[in-house]
């Protein structure tokens, strides 16, 4: 399957015999003349590929996929209902009713997980990010190990090269990254941490924690953060600042001018009352 490939020493397949593969697959080409695929490409039943892609190597695209515009494929696996718009895709494997696009990067030893979403503007290096996970806007995840059901917010980057190695980011399951949050790897976010938009984590994130702030630290509870005269233990009742404040105005009125007579001192008080 073979369509203007100038740069392997062969002719050119005409047009008619890219239509006639695509007929014999059940694939749509849209645009012969805009369309570049190596010879022994595999496309499924159902795949429409659109102008201006090219697919090279040794690539294989499964059944009822969307491929393109502007997309070039190399030496990938596809599986059935991707879809990759306007990217780049080398030596990855994308999992079933993924998504890619538009303006993504994924670069050689990425693996995508079932129904993971790759939004505009996120490169992905030598990672495996789990089912369901999302990571839609301008992003960068590097040698990352990333679980299922993952939010990554905008912005995030995954610092990976200390300027002699590359080290591992390891995010679990159900973990929430906020927006332009810098893991510093090597680290670990447990399963439903969440980390605060912002934050820089030089530090492994605990199952179900969060933390905030530069460098990130944990976040302190809601019951901490009350005043000593709101907080509430199991064997008490609630109090309050101000127990005078449920009497009736006129009593509450009362208990005000004989505490401020009881405080004053005494000539005071006399002047007061004369």
């Amino acid at each position: 399957m073979t369509k203007n490939r100038t740069d392997s020493g062969q002719p050119p397949t005409p047009p008619s015999a890219v239509r006639e593969v695509a007929q014999t697959t059940g694939s749509t080409i849209m645009d012969l003349k805009s369309t570049y695929i190596d010879p022994d490409i595999e496309v499924g039943p159902g795949t429409v590929i659109y102008p201006n892609t090219t697919i090279l190597g040794q690539t294989t695209i499964g059944a009822r996929c969307r491929i393109g515009p502007n997309t070039v494929i190399s030496d990938s696996r596809i599986d059935d209902e991707v879809t990759v718009f306007a990217s780049v895709v080398e030596g990855s494997t994308i999992e079933r009713a993924a998504g890619v696009g538009p303006f993504s990067h994924l670069r050689p030893g990425t693996h995508l997980e079932p129904g993971v979403h790759i939004g505009n503007f996120v490169e992905v290096k030598a990672s495996r990010i789990g089912a369901g996970s999302r990571a839609g806007h301008f992003s960068y995840i590097g040698d990352a190990h990333v679980g299922a059901d993952v939010n990554i917010g905008a912005g995030t980057v995954t610092c990976n090269y200390d300027g002699e190695n590359k080290n591992e980011t390891v995010i679990e399951d159900g973990a929430f990254i906020g927006s332009d949050t810098m893991l510093v790897a090597p680290v670990r976010v447990g399963r439903k941490a969440a980390t605060g938009a912002g934050s820089v984590v030089t530090r492994d994130v605990p199952d179900g924690a969060k933390v905030a702030g530069v460098p990130a630290r944990l976040t302190p509870t809601i019951e901490n953060k009350r005043p000593n005269s709101l907080r509430r233990t199991s064997n008490s009742a609630p109090t309050h600042p101000s127990a005078s404040s449920k009497l009736p105005t006129s009593a509450r009125s009362r208990s005000r001018k004989s505490t401020t007579s009881e405080n004053l001192p005494a000539r005071r008080a006399r002047k007061k009352r004369g």
